[in-house]
């Protein structure tokens, strides 16, 4: 494919059935947060496996179009079925309440277990999803929901008001970059849908903080064959208008053709909403008429949603809302275009709902003459890929970036603080050693106006920190604990006996080994005989080996991070129990990679972060909070569970030489 063109205006017109992608209705009560807990290497809270049922559960996922958004929302409900094994059954109500309702009734009738759906309006689609919640069934939202609590057992959604706002930063540097601050601009909305209005919201916030910014037209059009009309003759009537938005895909097209078709290309330039490959197509091509385009991931929206609906019918705890990745695709940001179209917008990109998303890209702050420190507690793998992230970030923003490592010492933080405030940074983003012993530093740099982001850890007292990077520590025990469970019932006979190795004096550990616990001990024929403290691999691999040699009926091993997860696996082997003791652990590096791939079926599963994006997103929220953007308090970050046999997960992590995105919340 030749990215540099894209198809005549007849051809694409005859194509284009593009109408409203993601129009978030308003949702259920927001996710909860729990309280900021410190931990050691990593936090986590991958989405764990279903455990094994004697049937496949049966799942209805429902689109309300046909459009690519839709579609791609649907490749991904199917990925993520076809991975566990369950029977998918797919869905189009076709915008029709009396089809939606008709399709939720014979899926009551056929008694299918779960509904994943994006109803078609939040008060219209209440009675039907009702009824399905009071026949038993599992109700799990994504881009849109209905307006009562308690119906769906989570939301999976972008905040429109984002998909406005990050367009329009981009405009905006356009605007001041390229037309000398001053625009005149022309919109075609969807704001019949309940979810339009506050992306054009969005947009026109960002834009009219220029006070050279006037917008003059602001039309219905959302289906590119309809818009292209009513956007030629925004043209005519308004021959000062310099650059158009929509919000909608369809719109975008309708736009970028009116230009095109009027022979404006150069004088007009183009905005929207929403990203295919046809999209990839305008912004790579030479007549320089779209400049930028905010979309999602919907691929990974569908697979987020299935997976949090087979978590939720297994009787996890699964978060009340769930924010789905943003991104901006910018003309000249050819990686991020080419992504998505190398995977056939099967694409993934961990881009927190709070970010910007241009490639890491904060329009609303440049990290130019930014003095950061960027702190970690220890000197693992995972730490140093945080860091990599942070350099990563820091070198996009073109800020001054300060590694530095306290290795668990608070004498060594608070000394180290004291020098950062004395040198002047701007912030500091830090994984703190404890919630209460690294406070008083912490407070002290705070009052000397240096900002604080916390990641991974951070500290007991509100209004320290502007921001927290966390996932839940007993989430990251219990995902391993269900991947052991499945083990434990497919080839122990239901019966093992257990020995863990914690790291229990760190404030985050408790809650990791509760996780796991709670997982195994469901099992009547699992018996847990030692638990024993180590979390350094050298120094934990004679507490593994002596464990061993006083428990002889131990058959699997647990540990509650990394050093624990690399002892255990090398005290089996050691022992020559290879084939008799299995492992399971926590965190994910290449070491890890290669023992799951290891022809000794010693290690079986891990869960692990996405240590690089954590870095990496740390950063990049500390420059929003410095550009005066309000931020969530607590930021989950994606967690992911590393099993022997997949294959394409721990390639997928060795092959980025552990600088991975998976996006899984």
């Amino acid at each position: 494919m030749n990215l540099k063109r894209y198809l005549p205006v007849v051809a694409l017109a005859l194509i284009m059935v593009l109408v409203i992608s993601a129009c978030a209705a308003p949702a259920a009560a927001p996710a909860t947060t729990d309280a900021p807990a410190a931990a050691p290497t990593t936090e986590a809270a991958a989405p764990a496996e279903a455990p094994a049922a004697s049937d496949k559960p049966v799942i209805a996922g429902v689109v309300f179009q046909s459009d690519t958004f839709m579609q791609t929302v649907q490749n991904g409900l199917q990925a993520a079925a076809d991975e566990a094994g369950v029977d998918l059954i797919l869905g189009n109500t076709e915008n029709d309440l009396a089809k939606e309702s008709s399709m939720i009734d014979d899926y009551i009738t056929r008694g299918v277990d779960a509904i994943v759906i994006t109803p078609i309006s939040a008060d219209g689609s209440l009675a039907a999803l009702k009824k399905a919640k009071e026949a038993g069934i599992t109700i799990i939202c994504f881009n849109t929901c209905v307006n009562e609590d308690g119906i769906a057992s989570a939301f999976l959604v972008t905040k429109n008001e984002d998909l406005g706002s990050t367009t329009g930063a981009g405009a905006v540097k356009f605007i001041e970059d390229q037309l000398g601050g001053k625009a005149v601009i022309g919109i075609l909305n969807c704001d019949q849908f309940e979810g339009c209005p506050p992306r054009k919201e969005g947009f026109e916030a960002a834009v009219s903080a220029l006070p050279g910014v006037e917008i003059v037209a602001d039309q219905a059009g959302w289906i590119a064959d309809d818009a292209l009309p009513v956007s030629e003759a925004m043209l005519e009537a308004n021959p000062t208008i310099n650059l158009l938005w929509a919000a909608n895909e369809g719109g975008t097209v309708a736009h970028a053709l009116a230009v095109q078709s009027a022979g404006l290309a150069g004088k007009v330039f183009v905005f929207g909403t929403d990203m295919n490959n046809q999209m990839a197509q305008m912004l790579q091509a030479d007549d320089n008429i779209l400049q930028g385009v905010t979309g999602q991931a919907p691929y990974q929206m569908g697979y987020d949603a299935l997976n949090t609906t087979l978590a939720a019918l297994a009787g996890e705890e699964v978060a009340a809302q769930q924010n789905t990745p943003t991104i901006y695709f910018g003309r000249g940001d050819d990686e991020m275009i080419n992504r998505f179209v190398d995977t056939e917008g099967n694409a993934v990109f961990d881009v927190s709902a709070s970010d910007t998303g241009a490639s890491g890209e904060m329009p609303a702050m440049s990290g130019e003459g930014l003095t950061v420190a960027g702190v970690v507690f220890q000197s693992d793998t995972f730490m140093q890929t945080v860091q990599n992230g942070m350099q990563a970030a820091a070198d996009e923003a073109g800020s001054d970036l300060i590694l530095g490592n306290t290795e668990n010492d608070l004498a060594k933080e608070s000394s180290m603080i004291d020098d950062y405030i004395t040198r002047g940074v701007d912030a500091i983003v830090i994984t703190p050693i404890s919630a209460d012993g690294s406070l008083a530093a912490l407070k002290k740099a705070k009052e000397a106006g240096i900002t604080i982001i916390c990641f991974n850890t951070c500290v007991n007292e509100d209004g320290i920190a502007s921001a927290f990077l966390v996932t839940k520590n007993e989430d990251l025990g219990s995902t391993t604990g269900a991947g052991a469970v499945k083990f434990i019932e497919d080839q122990l006979g239901g019966k093992a006996v257990i020995g863990i190795l914690n790291c229990d004096q760190f404030e985050g550990c408790p809650p990791r080994k509760e996780g796991f616990e709670a997982a195994v001990s469901a099992l009547p024929g699992v018996e847990i005989v030692a638990d024993q403290a180590g979390w350094i691999a050298d120094d934990a691999l004679p507490v593994s080996e002596a464990m061993l040699e006083a428990n002889p009926t131990i058959n699997l091993l647990w540990a509650a991070n990394e050093g624990g997860t690399v002892a255990h696996a090398l005290a089996v082997q050691s022992a020559g129990l290879a084939g008799k003791v299995f492992v399971f652990g926590t965190d994910m590096n290449n070491q890890m990679a290669q023992m799951l791939q290891a022809d000794d079926n010693i290690l079986q599963g891990v869960t692990g972060q996405a240590p690089f994006q954590m870095g990496y997103d740390a950063f990049m929220t500390m420059l929003k909070v410095m550009g005066g953007e309000t931020v969530e308090p607590v930021i989950n970050t994606p967690t992911i569970y590393f099993g022997r046999g997949d294959d394409e997960m721990i390639n997928r992590f060795v092959d980025t030489e552990g600088n991975a995105v998976f996006d899984i919340q």
